[in-house]
């Protein structure tokens, strides 16, 4: 038996789901003593630090920057206040970062969005140039955005949005700023017009249409995008392609929802493709429809210049990016050391070390859970490494968000 079909039997079991296919999404999400008041005054004094506090909440939560030394171009050091607060943290501890136009935008066939005109594109990198972001600036504000954050672009967003007055008046509005959001956020400012399905005879859209298990999977392309008055504020529902396929055959399907200045994503990076072709189990359509699924794809074994035998595999995701897995086994523990410091030398940012427990619950090794920079590109992704005592199992996906429900774990809190 090969070594890649052995998956399950090796891996503790912080990562053994990764063999079936299907996980089950987990989260977890003033008090004021008032005396000496009458109760007129009580109610009063309550209802308005009530909402005052939540106010400071949310903007604590959302809106919190970090005083930043960025490197221009020029050979000049700025300071800018960096949003969102968690992100800045993680990607640049030592406060400092380089910033460069970024001309994307000048090649797009068209930008329709009024922010456009406030606003400047940036590429924001670590002053050791490991990685890269996508980055705005309005005056000495910075926003920075990357796919490995998933939906929590839309704090950094949000924050843009409401610094800008930038909040759609119409529905042609409403679609531009929803357009330029996936650029940031997603797409590493892509042209739109590449991504997004347009309601076209163009014969790779056709081809992708037909080449669906159903019809009914690809059924929303036809009338892609949509923009639309929803309370206060507007809806924006489309479907996207991978503008690196020739015959775009994944379709993403979108909910994005805008309204007093902030952006809110409903369904996001959603595979249409996906449960034809893996969820075919009986079950509840009621209990099934919103999880994070997972469906093996690839399976392989292989090797490495410094001697390791590999199992690799690949897993598809429901929603968004799937999972990397590979597992490197070496003959001595000198060599499994040695590649899983080079992963921890070479992070840009550890999140998280702790014992890597076995089914048994026992320690056999250590775990960490990282940010690091994508093999010889500058995008980012998280990965969880965990070493025993000859064999390092690596685990990454550009979504850490897919990645922690994939191995099932939380983002640990770091406030703690």
């Amino acid at each position: 038996m090969s070594r890649a079909n052995q998956g399950a039997t090796i891996t503790p079991e912080s990562v053994s789901n990764l063999n079936e296919s299907a996980w089950y999404l987990r989260s977890r999400r003033l008090v004021f003593h008032l005396k000496n008041l009458n109760a007129t005054r009580q109610l009063t004094l309550a209802l308005f630090l009530s909402a005052f506090c939540s106010f400071q909440v949310a903007a604590s939560d959302e809106s919190s920057s970090v005083t930043m030394r960025v490197h221009l171009g020029n050979g000049t050091v700025a300071q800018y206040y960096g949003f969102p607060e968690s992100a800045i943290k993680l990607l640049f501890p030592t406060g400092e970062a380089a910033l460069e136009p970024n001309v994307s935008i000048g090649n797009w066939k068209s930008t329709s969005s009024p922010i456009l005109k406030k606003i400047q594109v940036v590429s924001v990198s670590d002053t050791a140039g490991r990685f890269s972001v996508v980055g705005a600036t309005f005056g000495d504000q910075l926003f920075v955005f990357d796919g490995v954050f998933s939906s929590d672009n839309s704090i950094p967003m949000s924050a843009l949005i409401r610094a800008t007055n930038s909040s759609p008046r119409d529905e042609a509005q409403a679609l531009g700023l929803a357009k330029f959001y996936l650029a940031l956020a997603y797409y590493r400012l892509e042209d739109p017009d590449r991504f997004v399905a347009q309601r076209t005879t163009d014969s790779a859209t056709k081809a992708a249409s037909e080449n669906a298990k159903t019809y009914s999977d690809m059924i929303g392309v036809s009338h892609s995008p949509q923009a639309f008055r929803q309370g206060d504020g507007y809806k924006v529902d489309f479907y996207t392609f991978d503008p690196r396929e020739v015959v775009p055959r994944r379709v993403n399907h979108w909910q994005i929802v805008m309204g007093g200045g902030n952006l809110e994503e409903r369904v996001s990076a959603h595979n249409e493709g996906f449960h034809e072709l893996n969820l075919k189990e009986k079950a509840d359509s009621a209990n099934t429809g919103e999880k994070l699924r997972f469906a093996a794809k690839m399976m392989a074994n292989g090797s490495t210049d410094d001697g390791a035998i590999t199992d690799l595999q690949y897993w598809t995701s429901s929603d968004g990016p799937g999972i990397q897995r590979t597992h490197y086994y070496y003959g001595s523990h000198e060599l499994a050391e040695k590649r899983m410091q080079n992963f921890l030398q070479n992070a840009v940012a550890i999140i998280e070390t702790r014992p890597w427990l076995d089914n048994h619950v026992k320690s056999v090794g250590t775990q960490a859970l990282l940010i690091r920079a994508a093999y010889s590109e500058k995008t980012l992704m998280a990965s969880q490494v965990s070493e025993d005592e000859t064999s390092v199992l690596e685990i990454s996906c550009w979504s850490l968000h897919n990645l922690l429900t994939a191995v099932g774990r939380e983002l640990p809190d770091r406030k703690k």
